[in-house]
């Protein structure tokens, strides 16, 4: 490959660069066959002469993913790795030109690294792709109509579901700092408004506690202690799990069409009783 710096960020690199690029003469498709040939078999300077055909490549399939933030440069730098992984990787039996067996390397290559770079929170790479076309879609659409295309036309055109589009639009947007002030800008801040649901929040815990306590003592007063016993396992009252019909049916000797026919008979029970059991629960 030739000696071309791929590290710096300057316009002036980028332009070098290029001109360099254009120096480097083309394959015909003949000479492009017996050097793919020379380059599986390990030969040196059959994979430097393949490498230098292709970078016009890479720049053009690198030129449809630039972004903000992130240098053109560097874009082109990991197509390269892409280009000369497809040579590590590619199968001359399989009958097809190197170069088109290598656009899906590069655009792989570069796919991850503008994925890693552009945004705060990684998004799959196939997300990623989906992302764009819907980006490029609206744009297109907006243009057509003189309007924001709305979900289904877009779900129209690209063959995706209404469900995927909003799903992949929503995990996309950027995330916001707790040290942002909120909207009525009072000079509150997210911070001090936004529950974390994973602090010990006291009153919540105390009705939780209260509740199940309350529950378990008007099912004591209307249910036998069988009807009990599989109400308490079945709904998660005894601990973090739910007990299927087969296990309660080991657990108490039965069968666990026996255990199905008492759950069943508890709640036509309690059904019969539900303004009681309302009113203890949330008196």
């Amino acid at each position: 490959m030739s000696k071309i710096s791929l590290e710096t960020h300057t316009d002036d690199a980028y332009k070098a660069y290029i001109e360099q690029v254009r120096k480097i003469p083309l394959l015909t498709v003949k000479e492009e066959l017996e050097l793919t040939r020379r380059a599986v078999e390990g030969d040196e300077n059959a994979i430097k002469r393949l490498i230098e055909a292709n970078l016009r490549l890479v720049i053009k399939i690198g030129r449809k993913y630039v972004s903000p933030g992130v240098s053109f440069m560097d874009i082109i730098q990991e197509g390269n790795f892409g280009l000369m992984h497809a040579i590590e990787k590619f199968d001359t039996s399989k009958n097809a030109r190197f170069s088109t067996y290598a656009v899906f390397w590069i655009r792989q290559y570069i796919g991850r690294f503008v994925a890693s770079k552009r945004r705060a929170i990684r998004l799959p790479l196939k997300k990623e792709d989906m992302l764009r076309k819907i980006s490029i879609l609206k744009y297109v659409l907006n243009q057509k109509l003189g309007r924001e295309p709305k979900i289904d036309e877009i779900a129209a055109e690209t063959g995706y579901s209404v469900f995927d589009i909003e799903f992949v639009m929503n995990i996309s947007s950027n995330p916001l700092s707790l040290e942002n002030e909120f909207i009525d800008n009072d000079g509150s801040l997210f911070a001090e408004i936004c529950e974390d649901s994973r602090q010990c929040n006291p009153e919540r815990d105390f009705l939780i506690y209260s509740s199940r306590n309350e529950t378990r003592r008007f099912l004591k007063r209307h249910l036998s202690f069988r009807e009990r016993n599989v109400i308490l396992h079945r709904f998660n009252f005894v601990d973090s799990e739910v007990y299927t019909f087969q296990k309660l049916a080991v657990i108490m000797g039965i069968s666990a069409e026996a255990v199905r026919q008492i759950e069943k008979r508890a709640l036509n029970k309690i059904r019969t009783k539900s303004d009681e059991l309302l009113s203890c629960v949330y008196a």
